[in-house]
């Protein structure tokens, strides 16, 4: 019941219901990886996502998740078949990761998870301000998630990255062992506003930002393609009539953070992504934002 009730408020916020017109044999049932309460508002647009994509494709569903919290790389594992405790992942594009496993490849956030700005200890600005190129940011010290393409991303660009736990960078940033944590731009001021981080003197950094083509992406059970294949029409068809575009600017999680990241007047560092598959590199422009 808890779970159900996580979902519901999730989709409640988003201003979205778990109801659609669907045959018996259109039936879903989605098991995502387990959030913590503290998570739950990244999880919310991604979940009004697959919303829209059901109901677009006809679909009836239902979207719990998972007893337990796994990390990304158990996650890719049950879904590649070593487990059976989920069928749908979102997580970013990566090539080693999407080997054997539907994916849809129709980027979630139209790539802002590829526009990453920096979480950095207030007092750090002036630091940043006289970042004027990479070779510049090299000499600072960023930090990154154990198994995150990101890290691979930025270090073969030759950043200066660190692999930390997720759980630990926000204090390593706050206690001065790491300069600026980059996040997607959808995510960094989502997660500062969360209640475990109020009262640190952290800050999304006021002038930089990392550009590389990357997204979050739905993955899917190897014994779940069908439901990649439903979530893929349905996104095709939302695009089609307006209603993606119509969710994605109107949701707060999204406008919130473009209007606080004051994107246009950020200096950018256009990155190489080595690790798109091809069949991420083939996908459209119109699912990207320029």
């Amino acid at each position: 019941m808890q779970r159900r009730c996580f979902v519901l408020a999730a989709l409640g916020a988003a201003g979205v219901t778990l109801r659609a017109h669907a045959t018996p044999a259109d039936r879903f049932d989605i098991v995502y990886p387990h959030y913590q309460p503290e998570d739950r508002a990244r999880a919310a647009f991604p979940l009004a996502v697959l919303d829209l994509a059901m109901k677009s494709a006809g679909a009836e569903y239902v979207a719990r998740q998972a007893d337990v919290l796994m990390e990304r790389g158990r996650a890719l594992a049950e879904l590649a078949g070593r487990g059976n405790a989920i069928n749908l992942l979102w997580t970013s594009t990566d090539a080693a990761a999407e080997q054997g496993l539907p994916v849809v490849r129709i980027p979630i956030n139209r790539g802002l998870i590829g526009h990453r700005v920096f979480v950095i200890r207030k007092d750090r600005q002036a630091d940043f301000d006289r970042v004027q190129s990479l070779a510049d940011l090299k000499s600072l010290t960023g930090g990154q998630g154990l198994g995150w393409v990101d890290t691979r991303i930025m270090r073969a660009a030759n950043l200066n990255i660190n692999t930390v736990p997720y759980e630990t960078v926000f204090d390593m940033i706050q206690g001065g062992r790491l300069d600026y944590f980059p996040r997607g731009v959808v995510e960094a001021f989502a997660e500062l506003d969360e209640p475990r981080h109020r009262g640190r003197d952290l800050v999304v950094e006021k002038r930089l930002l990392l550009k590389y083509r990357s997204d979050f992406i739905f993955y899917v059970s190897a014994e779940h393609e069908s439901l990649a294949r439903t979530i893929n029409s349905g996104l095709v068809k939302a695009y089609l009539d307006g209603s993606y575009m119509r969710l994605f600017n109107s949701h707060s999680y999204i406008q919130d953070a473009l209007a606080r990241a004051d994107l246009a007047n950020r200096k950018v560092f256009v990155l190489d992504n080595p690790y798109l598959s091809e069949g991420d590199r083939q996908i459209p422009d119109k699912y990207w934002m320029g």
